[in-house]
Parts: C-alpha cells; sequence; structure tokens
C-alpha cells in the first residue's frame, strides 16, 4: 500500500475547527509542528478526523512503539481495568509490582542490593533520586 491517503488536502474542514478550538481553550506551550488531528490508529497507520491516512512516524509514549492498538496491549489493558484501574502503590501492597521488581533484580547485573522505584515521568524519577539521595546521605 501507498500512503499517505488524502482524502480531503490537510488540513481538513474537521482538522481545522479543532484546531482553532484547541487554541482557544489550551496553552500554546505544546509544540505541534502540523495540525494533524487524529481520530484514531492502528498498527503504524494513524487516521484523521477527516479521514486521511498517515505512516505515524512518532516514536511514541509508552506502549506506543508496539504500534497503535496493539491486540495484546488492548487486551492487558482490559484485563487489568476488570480488576482495578489505578495502581496506588504508595498506599497498597500488590503481587504484580513486586513481581515486576523480582524479575528486574533478576535482570539488572551484579550481586549488590537492588530496589527499585516505578515512576511515570522524568519529573517523579529525578524527584525520587533526589529523595534517595538525601536519606542515603542524609543530608
Amino acid at each position: 500500500m501507498s500512503y499517505p491517503k488524502i482524502k480531503v488536502t490537510p488540513p481538513g474542514p474537521k482538522a481545522k475547527k479543532i484546531v482553532e478550538r484547541d487554541s482557544a481553550v489550551i496553552s500554546p506551550s505544546f509544540g505541534r509542528a502540523y495540525p494533524l488531528v487524529i481520530e484514531r490508529g492502528e498498527g503504524n497507520i494513524v487516521v484523521d478526523v477527516d479521514g486521511n491516512e498517515f505512516i505515524d512516524m512518532n516514536a511514541g509514549l509508552a506502549v506506543c512503539s508496539v504500534g497503535h492498538s496493539h491486540p495484546k496491549v488492548v487486551k492487558a489493558i482490559k484485563d487489568q481495568a476488570d480488576k482495578f484501574i489505578h495502581y496506588s502503590y504508595t498506599d497498597f501492597y500488590y503481587d504484580d509490582y513486586v513481581d515486576l521488581g523480582e524479575k528486574l533484580h533478576d535482570l539488572v547485573p551484579g550481586d549488590h542490593k537492588k530496589k527499585f522505584f516505578y515512576g511515570n515521568s522524568g519529573a517523579e524519577s529525578i524527584e525520587a533520586a533526589m529523595k534517595v539521595a538525601r536519606w542515603h546521605t542524609g543530608r
């Protein structure tokens, strides 16, 4: 197949309206380089609100590296959502959380003591590193 598949010259009328609405209420701090308004994605293809199809060349976040809506990822999300949505691991204990820590322990080289911190952003990781450094040094 040949991509992109253009039905309407981008940005199409639906995309233009959404970009206009966005600029009225969303901070301009996001550096979006082009007015692409995604409606859905499957694998490495994204479809905009006007029906145009593009190959997604962004690295993406989290599991997007395996493609949009990958069946195994969708199933894992659905299975987890059937149990509960949010891990409050700062408040409660979870078997899955410990399982992952044990797997990481075995994968990380070295015979030294290893402990793991799970975070969802660089900011959380840096904050945790500073807290651990303060605890370790006593300063």
